[in-house]
């Protein structure tokens, strides 16, 4: 779903889209409405960048600005996309199909002509018609192999459009495992890539560790600062995991304020001191909040961190995260635990 902001955040979101649209000429329209609250919102880097770039050139938003945004950035094609992708296909073998059945039916008439030809050099011909024969053998191999040419042509040409539209069907299947507000992974993408490391035997005995990490009071910071201020800390949270992993690491918005980071190859010892160093960032940073550009601090995160063992599930080393997150937020948050020590 695009849209998951409660009630309170979206009048927080109504009450600042609405000063922003009144400088503008543009109509007070759905589309008008849905452009400004995706850009308010934050949960559309592609249009907010697209509006910034038009706002620094000193253009007004007229009603054909809004009308070109929101089909650009909004217009939910994606939603179709399967169903295009899957005519794409249909349209590409039926041309497929048209190529080969029209090449398969000139092989048949040049089959049918090699044999008349067969029969006729049988007989006693003479230069004429030996001659006429030679042409009419010549013009119909090069009608075969100018079939051949085009056959072989359309199947270089399919073989790109068919790249492309996997390429197309991937882009689409990634974005179902993406969170659409801070644009690391969500739960969905973040289980299949724990899948496909569990799964691996040799990945697992090189260490593995799972951080589970949650927003110390994040109740109070919506309550204090308003839900779209919630949200920049939210972002803020998932680009400060982005900042300290590397490599095959991954990091997801496991649900609301808690996030998830997957570090493979990595030891105990290494997974604490990659948690320490996320805590400290979001512990020393700010976050603007919009509407007055007030640069609040004293955002903490509290961090549990479980290493693989032997045997165990990915289910299993996600309840030891856990159990070390819950230890470190009943102990005075802004923390990091680790499943097993003291």
């Amino acid at each position: 779903m695009r849209y998951t902001q409660d009630r309170e955040t979206s009048g927080e979101i109504l009450r600042l889209l609405i000063q922003k649209m009144a400088g503008h000429p543009a109509a007070f329209t759905p589309l008008n409405y849905a452009v400004w609250y995706e850009v308010t919102a934050g949960i559309n880097s592609a249009l907010s960048q697209a509006m910034d770039n038009f706002l620094k050139e000193g253009k007004k938003i007229d009603d054909a600005a809004i009308e070109n945004l929101y089909v650009e950035f909004i217009a939910e094609r994606n939603m179709d996309m399967q169903l295009a992708l899957q005519k794409d296909f249909q349209k590409l073998l039926n041309n497929l199909a048209g190529c080969t059945e029209e090449t398969d039916k000139q092989v048949h008439r040049f089959g049918n002509s090699l044999q008349a030809y067969g029969n006729s050099l049988k007989q006693n011909l003479d230069a004429s018609r030996l001659d006429a024969l030679v042409n009419s053998m010549t013009g119909d191999t090069t009608m075969m192999r100018g079939s051949m040419q085009s056959l072989q042509s359309e199947l270089e040409t399919s073989k790109q459009q068919v790249a492309k539209l996997h390429q197309e069907l991937m882009s689409a299947r990634e974005e179902t495992f993406i969170d659409p507000l801070t644009g690391i992974l969500n739960r969905r993408g973040f289980e299949a890539k724990a899948h496909n490391i569990f799964s691996d035997k040799v990945s697992t005995d090189k260490g593995l560790c799972l951080l589970m990490v949650d927003i110390d009071h994040f109740k109070k910071v919506n309550d204090t600062y308003g839900h779209l201020f919630g949200d920049n800390v939210i972002r803020a949270t998932a680009e400060a995991l982005k900042s300290k992993i590397k490599g095959q690491d991954s990091a997801a918005r496991w649900g609301g304020e808690e996030f998830a980071v997957l570090l493979p190859e990595t030891t105990r010892q290494g997974g604490r001191t990659v948690a320490e160093h996320i805590r400290q960032r979001i512990e020393g940073g700010k976050i603007r909040r919009l509407g007055t550009n007030e640069q609040i601090g004293g955002i903490t995160i509290s961090i549990g961190v479980a290493a693989y063992t032997s045997g165990i599930s990915f289910l299993n080393l996600l309840e030891q995260a856990d159990e070390a997150l819950y230890v470190s937020k009943k102990t005075g948050r802004n923390k990091t635990t680790v499943h097993g020590q003291n």
